[in-house]
């Protein structure tokens, strides 16, 4: 005598469409989360009647980058996107700087920069204007550069 055999169809046994329909979801937000942090940070520099070759741009996130070139010799750097501490320098001429500290508080986060220089009365500043979830807007003035023995 030959036993019937019974065989469960996708859909109606232990994997239900409810059940695929979250596979496809968790699916969806693991790509879009890969996506999201592998977006990059733009930056735009405004340097005014000021010449772009006299200025260099660095950045450092300890313990990861230090002093990591963004700027120099006409060559832009992508910014990494780390949380943290993320100490800017700008030097001028090798002789004046301006440094300013951006906290940013998850590495997904990405920002838009944009560092306008200009001279004002024979002093150098620069407006500095960070956009994102950890947003910055700020003047600084350029100081001279600190010499480490």
């Amino acid at each position: 005598m030959l036993k019937k055999r019974h065989f469960k169809c996708c859909l109606t046994g232990d994997f239900k469409i409810g059940n695929l329909m979250k596979h496809f979801l968790m699916s969806m937000l693991l790509l879009l989360s890969i996506f999201s942090c592998c977006s990059k940070n733009q930056l735009t520099v405004d340097y005014g009647e000021l010449n772009p070759n006299d200025f260099e741009i660095y950045l450092s996130i300890f313990p990861e980058f230090r002093d990591r070139p963004i700027y120099k010799a006409k060559i832009y750097s992508d910014i990494p996107n780390e949380y943290g501490e993320n100490d800017w320098i700008i030097v001028y001429k090798g002789q004046q700087q301006c440094k300013f500290r951006h906290f940013k508080t998850n590495r997904r986060y990405t920002h838009k920069y944009k560092f306008v220089f200009y001279e004002k009365q024979d002093t150098l500043y620069c407006d500095i204007n960070i956009r994102g979830k950890n947003s910055i807007k700020n003047t600084l003035q350029f100081t001279p550069v600190e010499r480490h023995l």
